[in-house]
C-alpha cells in the first residue's frame, strides 16, 4: 500500500482510484502548507543563528531519494583535497533507539576523518563543535527547510527523472514546499541525468523560477560489488548472469533496482522497505526463505542498508550478502561550484 501511495504522489498513477485518493488528500496538503509557513515565520521571530564559519546546505524540495548523502561525501572529499576542514551536520533518523542512523554510519565509513554530528538542532551542534572541533565550513545535510540556521549557500538536489512528482505538497504529493521556494537556492544539482530524461525542459523551468542559480548535472557511478561482511571487493562481473534477490530501504528503490539490472544480474525479486526502515530478524528470515525456495544464493543491497545488517550474519543460512557502493559523478558545473565554496571559505 505504501508503494502504491508513493507512486500516486510521484505522478506515476493515473487511474480513477489514484486520482480520487489524490484529491481526497489535497485538503491535508493545504493544511501542511499552512503549517510550513507558520513554522518558518515562527523561527524568524525567534531569531536565526548565524554560525562563525560558512554553512553549506545540501537539501531538496521533495521527499524521497535525490542523492544528498553521496553528494555530501563528494563535497567533503573535494574540500579535503584542497586542505579545507569541514564538519558534517545531519539530522540522523535513528532506525533503533540503541544505535546511530544509517546515514551517519555510512558517512563515518566513507569519510572517517571528518566529524559527523547528528541531531535535529544543527545550531546547538555547531555551538558545541566550536569548543573543540576546528572547521573552515559546516556542511548541513537535508537543511533547505531548517529555518533556525542561516545558510550561506543553499544547494538543492533534484531528481531529473521525477523532479516534482505530481506537483502537490505532502501528503497528496512529494513536495515539501511550493516551487517558489526554489528562489532561495544558490545551486541546483540535477541527479540521475544519465537516463531518458528531458533535461533541457527541466533546466528551462528552473531558470524561469531562479535565473541566478548555478545548475549542475550528475549521475551515479557504481563501484565493484563488495562482500557485506569481509569488505572484500568482488570481480567486476560478479553479478553478471547470476540469479539474485535485491532489497533496500531508501527513498528511491527504483534507481537501485535499475543499477542492479544494469550490472547484468538476473533480478528474480526486489524487496522494498520504507526509507530508514529498521531491519528485524523476521525481515531477514522472510528474504532468506524466499531465496532458499528459489535456489537464489546471493542477496544484494545498498551501502546505506548494509551498515544496519551486520548483526544478522548468522541468519543468512549460506546466502551471500553483497552491496553495491554508489558514488556521484559530477558531469557539469563542478568547477563553478567549488569557486563559490572557496570564495565563502576565504571570507
Amino acid at each position: 500500500m505504501n508503494r502504491y501511495l508513493l507512486s500516486i504522489m510521484k505522478g506515476r498513477q493515473n487511474s480513477f482510484t489514484a486520482q480520487l485518493i489524490m484529491y481526497l488528500l489535497l485538503p491535508w496538503s493545504f493544511l501542511y502548507g499552512l503549517g510550513v509557513v507558520c513554522h518558518r515565520n515562527l523561527c524568524r521571530l525567534q531569531g536565526i543563528y548565524r554560525a562563525p564559519k560558512p554553512v553549506i546546505s545540501i537539501g531538496n524540495i521533495t521527499v524521497g531519494g535525490t542523492g544528498k548523502t553521496p553528494l555530501v561525501i563528494w563535497l567533503v572529499k573535494g574540500l579535503q583535497n584542497k586542505g579545507i576542514k569541514s564538519i558534517v551536520l545531519i539530522r540522523g533518523y535513528k532506525p533503533h533507539a540503541s544505535r546511530m542512523s544509517d546515514e551517519v554510519d555510512m558517512l563515518n565509513e566513507q569519510i572517517p576523518y571528518v566529524p559527523v554530528l547528528a541531531g535535529a538542532d544543527r545550531s546547538a551542534n555547531i555551538r558545541e563543535a566550536e569548543k573543540t572541533l576546528p572547521a573552515d565550513v559546516y556542511i548541513c545535510d537535508d537543511a533547505f527547510q531548517h529555518w533556525p540556521l542561516h545558510r550561506d549557500l543553499n544547494l538543492v538536489t533534484i531528481d531529473a527523472g521525477n523532479p516534482f512528482g505530481n506537483g502537490y505538497l505532502l501528503p497528496a504529493g512529494i513536495l515539501r514546499e511550493g516551487l517558489s521556494a526554489l528562489k532561495r537556492a544558490d545551486v541546483f544539482m540535477l541527479t540521475k541525468t544519465d537516463g531518458p530524461r528531458d533535461i533541457q525542459n527541466l533546466i528551462a523551468r528552473l531558470q524561469r523560477i531562479n535565473p541566478k542559480a548555478l545548475i549542475m548535472e550528475s549521475r551515479y557511478k557504481s563501484s565493484a560489488t563488495v562482500d557485506a561482511f569481509d569488505a572484500l571487493s568482488l570481480p567486476e562481473d560478479f553479478l553478471s548472469g547470476k540469479r539474485v534477490a535485491g532489497f533496500c530501504a531508501i527513498g528511491d528503490p527504483l534507481s537501485f533496482e535499475l543499477s542492479l539490472r544494469n550490472s547484468g544480474a538476473d533480478v528474480v525479486k526486489m524487496f522494498e522497505f520504507m526509507d530508514h526502515h529498521a531491519y528485524r530478524a523476521k525481515d531477514i528470515r522472510r528474504m532468506v526463505q524466499f531465496c532458499c525456495t528459489q535456489n537464489i544464493w546471493v542477496l544484494v543491497t545498498t551501502h546505506k542498508d548494509m551498515v544496519k545488517l551486520r548483526s544478522f550474519k548468522n541468519l543468512l543460512a549460506g546466502i551471500r550478502l553483497v552491496y553495491i557502493p554508489v558514488q556521484i559523478e559530477i558531469t557539469k558545473g563542478a568547477d563553478e561550484f567549488f569557486q563559490k565554496v572557496f570564495s565563502l571559505c576565504r571570507r
